[in-house]
């Protein structure tokens, strides 16, 4: 049986990520941060999992209000952001090949936007949220100041990547 997820399409992918590059208020953001985001943008009820700092307190009581839907439970949030991942890659070089990210950062496990122009008939795209995913957007403005690695980091927060043997 063949069963159409969007986190498994990497044109859905692409867009995503472009979303989550144009609201991102930072220069540049790291690959391993840039897939949590778009995990949680794909996975939206999943955010509700998330161990949040007392400051971000606001951002917690907006996900745990939300009715869970049983149907949208992942078993495996793990397992399922590392199936993602060859996605994620894929789209990130497809998006580099087009000249709106940095490829030589890329290569560094670094995303940066590049001067180019995104088409106005994608980036006009970009602004149409429904709600959840405009709450995600505050969610990735919120975790910005995070920091990425060790206890306490967004990848210990989430639980999704694993961070004990990072090098940092």
């Amino acid at each position: 049986m063949l069963v159409y997820h969007p986190a498994f399409d990497i044109y859905n992918c692409v867009f995503r990520i472009l979303q989550l590059l144009t609201h991102m208020k930072q220069e540049e953001v790291e690959l391993d941060r840039l897939r949590i985001w778009d995990f949680y943008l794909t996975f939206p009820n999943e955010a509700r999992n998330i161990s949040y700092p007392s400051t971000l307190s606001e951002l917690k009581g907006i996900f745990k209000k939300q009715t869970p839907n049983p149907y949208e439970d992942l078993i495996d949030p793990k397992r399922i952001i590392e199936r993602m991942k060859s996605f994620q890659i894929s789209a990130l070089k497809c998006i580099a090949s087009y000249g709106l990210i940095d490829s030589k950062l890329l290569a560094k496990n670094i995303i940066k936007r590049t001067q180019k122009e995104i088409p106005k008939e994608l980036s006009d795209k970009f602004t149409e949220l429904t709600i959840e995913k405009a709450n995600i957007i505050k969610l990735i403005v919120g975790f910005w100041e995070l920091p990425l690695y060790g206890r306490s980091g967004l990848k210990d927060r989430t639980g999704l990547i694993e961070f004990k043997y990072d090098q940092r």
